[in-house]
């Protein structure tokens, strides 16, 4: 289907982007595309459908040359490609005029048109959007717009440049499942990706390191090589992390890079249904933990389709026969927490009922008086019912959340509305990825506080409303009711805007979108000299944010920052908003698209500044990053709020979290799959991969050795993980 000979490319006439690369791909494989960012990855992507053509060497596609001018429209018919940024994809105003833009120009019939319109949107879960703007749509609402589009002209050859980037757990899960569906029907798939689980589905994975193919094979083979992968800035996924750390414990377990496969070892190994040890909780006195690691659930169904814990539990100060919730950290201590909905009990009231429009408008005097507006999360009889708890505002709060509501069309907002309701009880409109595409509400009776020095994390699914929150804590939005106050200024103030924007610093989910200068370092001195500061402040304000985000001043103060990698461009731009000294850093997303190395470094520049005092808040959809890092963690669900709670609170309601398009850290994901299959862990502990390991090698005793299940091979290798990949010369073709 796809050949590639040798080919070289250079943007700037030195640097080899791509130095001889040789890749085939057959009709119908599944390819995915490893490698550090600045691999070149992205740019032999564009090679595969004419977008760039190489300088030496030659690329075919069904045949066709791509140097040959008269094959670009047939080139691109047969291999459709998304972007990694939707915003340089999206063409059309409205959703649905965007995803029948390329069928058009294929000269499709209407009627035709119409029907890949309705099934692509189908395929991503966002029926009902049709009417939508492009521009309005959250990130990863964008992503599947483009996705959409591109399977609308029925490729022979999908190519996803880190299109599952931007989307959270249940669209991640949601296109690799129509990626299948379509490589089951015959379509051959090529994928881009930093997510070494979506990798092990693959039928050959081919690793880039500096434009040359470093190696290939098929995943068990090649994301076993934990000494060569660490080389080239990748890692191997949790499965086979995990297996290696039994392995090092002593434990002869086969390395795994599927976690079901792991799962089934396991299981195997300490033997299923075992009897449960004393872990001084027996199970049925901790009614609010089942095996799976999710609540027990009465009665109440929640908007995903999961079953939740009725609220009244959580309001009425019901806490009795609930467990506390133990938390296994990598050095294996225990620590027992009190959970954040035992703590609301006692203090959270329901305080009003009706529509969030209804309430007083901040400023009233009402408003000023009380402290806080709240309403009910009802909207048309749907959602779940959130309290205003406003006793969580207290005096070492420097964000505060006050029955904060916000809708981006003010005048459809105040009109009375049944519209969710509707669209609930049309199953057509279950958004399988995302959020109700009849929403009113960006955010619905919001009450939260973020204390001072704390590592605050914010979940949610696609749409949930995660960008418009943290656009209300400098300003940037202010609510249609309710009120948020940074260090007690109200930030719809005008009189405070200045100083909340100079104490609040927000890096928003492309961070490279907020560089313009001419050079690196009057990008960074922006914002200082905006201070008005003198030029030896400037300068030693710039040096020093360079040095934070460990940039070299001498090497690239003089560059543009468009001349930078894409890694090098976030940096500068988390350099500009340092140079302010905020106390408190805002970040949105800040280490999506990175490769697993520049993830780690970025995060551990994240910590190691929030060691020095700053407050972080920071969205993610990795659940393993939040787990590890954050004190606390908001979970958004349809712009309301799910939970506000430690990891251990909020990872410990897996099914609950898994209904609203989430999921959960790595370990417990496994954790849960061996519960289920009466392996007996101890019910709510929140474990790592560390404390999940002993616990497993503990339960294990004498069985140290357990083999690969029956027909694993595509999961499994065997031995100690230090299986050979085929190199870029013997690999599978």
């Amino acid at each position: 289907m796809i050949d590639c000979t040798d080919i070289e490319f250079t943007y700037d006439g030195e640097r080899l982007a791509l130095a001889g690369v040789d890749l085939h791909v057959g009709a119908g494989e599944f390819v995915c595309i490893l490698g550090g960012n600045g691999s070149g990855k992205s740019t032999l992507a564009k090679h595969l459908n004419a977008l760039l053509l190489p300088d030496k060497g030659s690329v075919t596609v069904d045949g066709y040359s791509t140097a040959e001018a008269r094959n670009v429209y047939r080139i691109r018919s047969t291999a459709g490609m998304v972007f990694q940024n939707p915003d340089d994809q999206l063409v059309a105003s409205l959703v649905e005029d965007d995803v029948a833009f390329g069928p058009e120009n294929l000269g499709v019939e209407t009627a035709e048109l119409v029907r890949r319109v309705e099934e692509c949107l189908r395929q991503v879960g966002l029926v009902g959007f049709e009417t939508h703007e492009t521009q309005a749509l959250s990130g990863g609402q964008k992503q599947r717009v483009a996705i959409a589009g591109v399977l609308a002209m029925q490729p022979k050859v999908l190519i996803l440049d880190e299109a599952s980037a931007m989307l959270d757990p249940r669209g991640r899960k949601g296109l690799m499942r129509v990626c299948k569906e379509l490589n089951a029907q015959g379509m051959a798939v090529v994928m881009i990706t930093h997510f070494m689980e979506e990798a092990a589905e693959a039928d050959r994975v081919v690793v880039l390191d500096h434009g040359k193919v470093a190696c290939q094979g098929a995943p068990q083979d090649v994301l076993v090589r934990t000494d060569v992968l660490a080389n080239l800035n990748l890692e191997v996924p949790f499965a086979c992390d995990l297996s290696l750390k039994l392995q090092e414990l002593g434990l002869d377990v086969p390395t795994c890079v599927k976690e079901p496969q792991l799962v089934d070892a396991m299981a195997s190994a300490i033997g299923e249904g075992s009897r449960p040890r004393d872990s001084g909780e027996d199970d049925a006195a901790s009614p609010s933990i089942i095996p799976g690691g999710s609540h027990e659930t009465p009665s109440s169904v929640i908007p995903g389709g999961s079953q939740e814990t009725p609220s009244s539990v959580f309001l009425s100060g019901a806490t009795e026969g609930v467990a506390p919730l133990v938390i296994l950290s990598g050095g294996g201590e225990a620590a027992e927490v009190e959970g954040s909905r035992a703590a609301q009990a006692g203090s959270a009231t329901a305080v009003a009922a009706g529509d969030p429009s209804t309430a007083p408008l901040r400023g009233s005097a009402q408003d000023d008086k009380e402290g806080c507006v709240a309403a009910s999360a009802q909207d048309g009889g749907g959602g779940s019912v959130a309290a205003s708890t406003c006793d969580d505002n207290s005096d070492d709060a420097v964000i505060a959340f006050q029955g904060v509501s916000f809708t981006y069309n003010p005048s459809k907002g105040k009109r009375k509305r049944g519209k969710r309701a509707k669209a609930e009880a049309e199953a057509g409109k279950r958004a399988d990825w995302g959020n109700d595409p009849d929403a009113v509400w960006a955010l619905r009776d919001i009450d939260f506080s973020v204390k001072r020095s704390e590592f605050f994390g914010i979940a949610g699914h696609t749409g949930s409303g995660k960008s418009t929150l943290i656009q209300h804590m400098n300003g940037i939005l202010h609510p249609t009711c309710g009120r948020v106050l940074v260090e007690g200024r109200d930030v719809a103030d005008k009189a405070q805007a200045a100083s909340v924007r100079a104490d609040v610093g927000v890096v928003f989910q492309y961070p490279e979108h907020q560089l313009f200068a001419d050079t690196v370092y009057n990008d960074v001195a922006f914002g200082p000299r905006n201070l008005k500061l003198s030029d030896d402040e400037v300068d030693a304000r710039v040096r020093e944010s360079l040095e934070l985000v460990r940039l070299d001043f001498d090497e690239v103060q003089g560059l543009s920052p468009f001349e930078l990698s894409g890694g090098q461009q976030r940096r500068v731009a988390f350099a500009g908003v340092l140079a302010m000294r905020p106390g408190i850093l805002v970040l949105d997303e800040p280490v999506a698209g990175l490769d697993p190395a520049a993830r780690r470094d970025f995060l551990a520049l994240i910590a190691h500044l929030h060691e020095q005092g700053r407050t972080v808040v920071m969205i993610s959809h990795s659940m393993d990053d939040l787990a590890e890092r954050c004190d606390r963690v908001l979970v958004l669900n349809e712009g309301e709020t799910f939970e506000v709670g430690t990891p251990g609170d909020v990872f410990l309601r897996a099914g609950e979290l898994n209904g609203i398009g989430l999921g959960i850290p790595a370990a417990q994901r496994v954790a849960n799959g061996l519960r289920e299959r009466g392996v007996p862990l101890p019910a709510g502990v929140l474990f790592d991969s560390g404390s999940l390991a002993r616990a497993l090698v503990e339960l294990a005793g004498g069985k140290a050795t357990c083999e690969a299940p029956e027909g694993a091979a595509d999961g499994c290798g065997a031995g100690s993980g230090r299986a050979a990949a085929n190199d870029s010369e013997g690999g599978a073709r």
